[in-house]
């Protein structure tokens, strides 16, 4: 985020019915918790501070369009995403600067903003599809962790040893860049793979 604007995406979960035709600008406080289903960010330091947003937790929003990132306050303007349905919402999206870009963000306008709305659903819809080299049993064995099966439930239904369970899951993490288990399932599910 150091020379260009960050973003979070809110998705609602109709991204994949359309194509983004209109954003309206909004206040961060409209942003309705309840509808969002995966969160996606421009830059991995946004996490945390997209799931304060979500959440509306009041130390994540500093008023009026300001943030909270890292304990510093960020300005932003947030925007909700509509598509080619006007009624249909698709998303929430907000753009963040530091106090370098201040004057970037004052400029970013509505057309600004569905154009990067655009280009985050066409990535977020092209890395839903499984890739090609992901197995289907290490699949099975993500779905099966994002149910709440322990590792040896798992290998039972899938005829493997516990260290196989965990090889698929170290496979699947490496595939989408996780962490750690709780991780994965989050990137996962925001994949759309379970």
């Amino acid at each position: 985020m150091q020379s260009e604007l960050g973003w979070v995406f809110f998705s609602t979960g109709n991204e994949h019915l359309s194509c983004p035709t209109r954003v309206v600008e909004i206040h961060l406080n409209e942003i309705d918790q309840s509808l969002v289903t995966a969160i996606s960010v421009s830059d991995h330091k946004l996490r945390k501070a997209g799931a304060g947003i979500v959440l509306g937790l009041k130390y994540c929003l500093k008023g009026t369009g300001k943030i909270t990132v890292g304990g510093h306050t960020l300005s932003a303007k947030s925007y909700s995403v509509f598509s080619s349905n006007q009624s249909m919402l698709m998303g929430f999206l907000v753009v963040v600067s530091n106090k370098n870009q201040c004057q970037k963000l004052e400029r970013f306008s509505t057309q600004g903003a569905l154009t990067l709305a655009r280009k985050t659903i066409l990535k977020n819809n092209q890395a839903r599809q499984v890739p090609e080299e992901l197995k289907l049993k290490t699949l099975q064995v993500v779905k099966m962790t994002a149910l709440g099966l322990s590792a040896s439930e798992i290998a039972d239904v899938l005829h493997l040893t516990n260290r196989g369970v965990d090889y698929h899951l170290s496979v699947a993490k490496q595939k989408i860049g996780a962490i750690n288990k709780p991780n994965l399932i989050f990137e996962a599910r925001n994949l759309g793979w379970v």
